[in-house]
Order: C-alpha cells, then structure tokens, then sequence
C-alpha cells in the first residue's frame, strides 16, 4: 500500500511538473519574444493609416504595441491597438495637422513565441457621451479560470473637424484577469471605447514591472517611461496610464512598445497643470 501510495504521489508531482513546463516552455524562460513590424502612413489633415504586423509560421503573438512619433505639426491620435486572431497585432492612427500639410507614420509591433498558448479574447463596449470629462473606463475581463496574458483597445477614428470624440489615456491591466481601458471623452459628439483583454488557461498571469516619468507641466513638450523585467524574464506584452490628467493637462500617448528588456512608453503633452506622470508596466515572462 505505502508503494502504491508512493507511486500515486510521483506520478501527481510529474503531471504538475509537466504542466508548468508546458507554460514555461511556451510563456517563459525562452529569451526575447520574436518581434515583427509593419509601418504606414497618414498624410493631410484627419486621414488615418493602419498596419498589421504578422508573427512568423508556427508561433503565435505574446502581446503587441505601437510607435507614431508626434510633432507639434503633427499629432499621432492612435486609437487602436489590437491582437487579430493568434499571429497578428494592428495598430491604428489619426493625423492632427496642426500646422502645415504634414504626415505621420505608425509602426505596428507584434511579439511572437513557439508553444505559447492559445488566447481568448474577452471584450468590453462603452458608449461616451460626447460631452467634456474623464471617461469612460472599459474593463474586460477574462473567463472563469483564465488569466490576463495582454490586452488592448480600439474606438472609431475620434476626430470630427478640429474636435476629438474622446482620446485614450490608460489601457493596462488589471488584478489577474481583466484588463482597463479609460478615455477622455471630448465634445465632437457620441461614441464609442473598446477595451480587449487577451486570456490564457496555462500558468499564472505575467509578472507585472512598472516605470514611471517625472510629472509634466510643460506645453507640448515630452514625456517617455521604462518598465524593466526582472531576472530572467522578458516583456511579453505592455501597458500605459497616466496619473493625474484631467481634459486641460494630458498626454497623447503615442508610443507603446518593447525596448530591450523593458516596456517604453511615450507622448506629447498637452496642457499646463496639473503636472501629469506617465506610467509604463511591462508583463513579463
């Protein structure tokens, strides 16, 4: 009895023991997660451009992020960011042309693993308003049982003339297993945020790590913010807040993205006071 015992308890070990190696061999401990990129362009006053990056055969995306360089001429509004199906990421912007004709051009990055597990995507739709104030906030969150692996957001473009519909402000996760996505809503009229969380059955949620900038109140000037990993790990995917904004002193977030061994997160800010911080978190692994 005490072998078969013995054997029942070796054989429990050896099944948790696979199971972890399963998240591990897909999720951690593997380097760098595979970057892709795709670049397009907005050219003229409230023309968008979209790009698509694609993870190679036989991998699928850990997360994805974006990069549309803002000037004061030209103003990258990015108003989405997304997983499309298990190997791809697209980003999108709007070009506020401030000053002369002008262009802006937006990179899309998607990062891709071996063996990483398959995601669900779980969604949150809220309407805005179309009246001047701080939100909504959508908060999607993952199944029974499944934890928050990325996340992202997406909205119509938000320009309508010289007045936005709303703007992004946080898009990070939250807890184990959801993911907030929280706006400005301005007063070009009603609309609608998306807010993506993408979930995972395998293991337990990416380590977070967090960075932030020194408060801002100066007049499109910009702010930018590293989160660093850890020990072994590297960022699977990414996030971004920004404390204390409110609709007369924000930030216009128009890079998220992996930098090395970290997560970077920058923009332009707009406004005086209050100072605004911007926040950057990495999910490791």
């Amino acid at each position: 009895m005490a072998r078969v015992a013995a054997a029942l308890v070796a054989s429990v070990l050896l099944l948790v023991g696979t199971t972890q190696w399963g998240w591990a061999k897909g999720g951690h401990g593997t380097g760098p997660p595979t970057e892709r990129t795709a670049s397009a362009s907005a050219i003229g006053p409230e023309t968008t451009a979209s790009a698509t990056a694609a993870c190679p055969p036989g991998t699928r995306a850990t997360g994805g992020g974006f990069g549309a360089p803002s000037s004061v001429d030209a103003v990258a509004l990015v108003y989405e960011s997304v997983k499309v199906r298990q190997r791809a990421w697209r980003a999108s912007v709007q070009l506020l042309d401030i000053g002369a004709p002008s262009s802006l051009t937006i990179t899309t990055y998607v990062y891709c693993r071996a063996h990483y597990p398959h995601m669900t995507t779980s969604a949150s739709t809220v309407p805005t308003s179309g009246e001047t104030e701080v939100g909504p906030t959508a908060s999607a969150s993952c199944p029974s049982g499944e934890v928050a692996v990325a996340g992202g957001f997406r909205m119509p473009p938000p320009l309508s003339g010289p007045m936005v519909r709303s703007l992004y402000f946080d898009s990070l996760r939250s807890g184990t297993s959801a993911w907030n996505t929280k706006v400005v809503t301005g007063p070009a009229g009603a609309s609608t945020v998306t807010g993506e969380v993408y979930c995972a059955r395998q293991g337990p949620s990416p380590a977070e790590a967090n960075g932030a900038s020194a408060p801002n109140s100066s007049d499109f000037t910009r702010s930018a913010a590293s989160a660093a990993c850890a020990g072994p790990g590297f960022p699977l995917a990414g996030g971004f807040s920004q404390t204390d904004s409110d609709v007369n002193s924000f930030i216009f977030v128009d890079e998220s993205r992996r930098v090395d061994n970290g997560w970077q997160v920058s923009g332009l800010h707009s406004g005086t006071d209050p100072a605004v911080t911007l926040n950057a978190f990495a999910y490791c692994g």
